[in-house]
C-alpha cells in the first residue's frame, strides 16, 4: 500500500457498504471466549444507542440455557424468516467466520461482522486515532488491523512485530533508577522479569497486580528467583493478588481453564464452577506515590482501569502500554480517552502476534 495513499484508502474502506442496522434487533452470534470479552465495549456502546437484543449460536440450539450475559438466546430456527433482526458475528477466527456465514446466509438471516459494523459506524474516531499516530509504522499497524477486523482476517506479516511487548518503543527503553513500574495483569511475571532485564535491575518499585491465584503463586516464585539473582529488596516489590478497575469493590472473576490462567476475566455472572469472587482496586484509591509506567493487560478491563487511575495518568503522565485488542471497540475508545487526559501524550501502536492478539498502544509524554 503507497504510504500517502493509505488514509485515504482507510477511509474509502470504512466509508463503503455500511451496514444498514437501524431499526433492526441485533443479537451477536457467539457466546464464547471473544463474545464475553466484548461485554464491556458494548456496554459503553449502549450510551450511544447501539443496543444488544441478544445472543445465538448453532451451538445454542435445543440447550437448556436461555440467558447470556442477562440478555436472552435465541435459536437460529427462531430468526428465519425475520427481516427485524440482523445477527453481528463475534468471533476473530477467519475459519470460523466463513463457518458461519455459510450457515446464515442458508437461513438467510441478515448478517454483518461485528468489528466491521463498529468499525465502520465510528470511521470518525478510527480515523482520529489513525492521525493521533505518531510515526509511519504506527499508522501502518494501526491501518492493517482496522482493515484485518474488517475483512475477517488476520494481519499482514509485515504488521507483526514478535517478542519485546510493551517495550518496543525507544522511550520505554531508558534507564531510570527511580522508576516505578506497575503491571496490571502481571500473570506469572513474566513482563516484570522483561522489565527488570530491560532496566538492568535499575529501578525504584515494582508494584504487580494479578487476580488469579495460581498464577500470582507463579509471580511470587519468579519475584524471589529474582530478587536472588538480581540482588533486589523486598522493597523493591509490592505484589497484590487484586483485580484493577474503576474504582474499589468486589467483582467476579472467571477462571479461563483452557489456557493455564492467559484470558482469565472479569464476568457480570455469578455462579459457575470457574467463577469467584475477588477484590478489585483502582490506581487512584490505591497507590498514592508517583508513578512512571504503566502497564495493563487485562481482558477488556483496560478501560475501567484508566478511568481509575485518571489521576495518577494527569499527574504523573507515565509511560502507558496499553492492550487494545481484547474488543474491537478499544482500538478507538481507549487513544482518545487517554488524549482527554493528556492532550500532549504522543502515541504509537505495535502488533506482537500473527492473530489479532497483542495489539498494544504506547504513549509517552516529552517533558523537556
Amino acid at each position: 500500500m503507497i504510504k500517502n495513499k493509505e488514509r485515504d484508502y482507510i477511509k474509502q474502506q470504512l466509508s463503503q457498504n455500511i451496514p444498514h442496522i437501524e431499526g433492526k434487533k441485533i443479537l451477536i452470534y457467539g457466546m464464547g471466549n471473544t463474545a464475553k470479552l466484548y461485554y464491556e465495549g458494548f456496554q459503553r456502546l449502549e450510551k450511544e444507542g447501539f443496543s444488544i437484543e441478544g445472543y445465538c449460536s448453532s451451538f445454542s440450539d435445543n440447550q437448556n440455557e436461555k440467558i447470556f450475559l442477562d440478555k436472552k438466546i435465541y435459536e437460529l430456527k427462531e430468526l428465519i424468516g425475520r427481516d427485524d433482526i440482523c445477527v453481528l458475528i463475534c468471533t476473530p477466527n477467519p475459519n470460523t467466520i466463513q463457518s458461519i456465514v455459510t450457515t446464515l446466509d442458508q437461513y438467510k438471516i441478515q448478517h454483518y461482522l461485528v468489528d466491521e459494523t463498529i468499525l465502520k459506524l465510528h470511521a470518525s474516531e478510527v480515523l482520529e486515532c489513525y492521525d493521533m499516530l505518531e510515526d509511519e509504522k504506527s499508522k501502518s499497524v494501526y491501518a492493517d488491523i482496522v482493515l484485518a477486523r474488517m475483512e475477517g482476517r488476520y494481519p499482514l506479516t509485515e504488521t507483526c512485530e514478535y517478542g519485546n511487548a510493551y517495550f518496543a518503543i525507544d522511550s520505554f527503553l531508558s534507564d531510570n533508577d527511580q522508576e516505578v513500574f506497575v503491571d496490571c495483569g502481571a500473570f506469572v511475571g513474566d513482563t516484570v522479569e522483561k522489565f527488570i532485564w530491560n532496566r538492568d535491575g535499575l529501578f525504584k518499585k515494582i508494584i504487580a497486580f494479578e487476580p488469579d491465584q495460581k498464577s500470582f503463586e507463579a509471580m511470587k516464585k519468579r519475584v524471589n528467583r529474582l530478587k536472588e539473582e538480581w540482588n533486589l529488596k523486598e522493597e523493591n516489590f509490592v505484589l497484590r493478588q487484586w483485580g484493577v478497575a474503576d474504582r474499589t469493590n468486589d467483582i467476579y472473576f472467571e477462571n479461563y481453564a483452557q489456557n493455564n490462567g492467559l484470558g482469565n476475566k472479569f464476568t457480570t455472572a455469578d455462579e459457575g464452577e470457574n467463577i469467584m469472587k475477588i477484590k478489585a482496586v483502582s490506581i487512584d484509591e490505591t497507590i498514592k506515590e508517583p508513578i512512571t509506567f504503566l502497564k495493563a493487560d487485562i481482558e477488556s478491563y483496560e478501560y475501567k482501569m484508566l478511568l481509575g487511575a485518571e489521576n495518577r495518568i494527569k499527574n504523573d503522565k507515565p509511560l502507558l502500554a496499553i492492550c487494545i485488542y481484547h474488543n474491537v471497540m478499544d482500538l478507538f475508545q481507549i487513544p482518545l480517552l487517554i488524549k482527554t487526559m493528556v492532550a500532549g501524550y504522543k502515541m504509537s501502536v505495535r502488533h506482537h502476534l500473527g492473530k489479532l492478539a497483542e495489539t498494544v498502544l504506547y504513549c509517552w509524554y516529552d517533558k523537556e
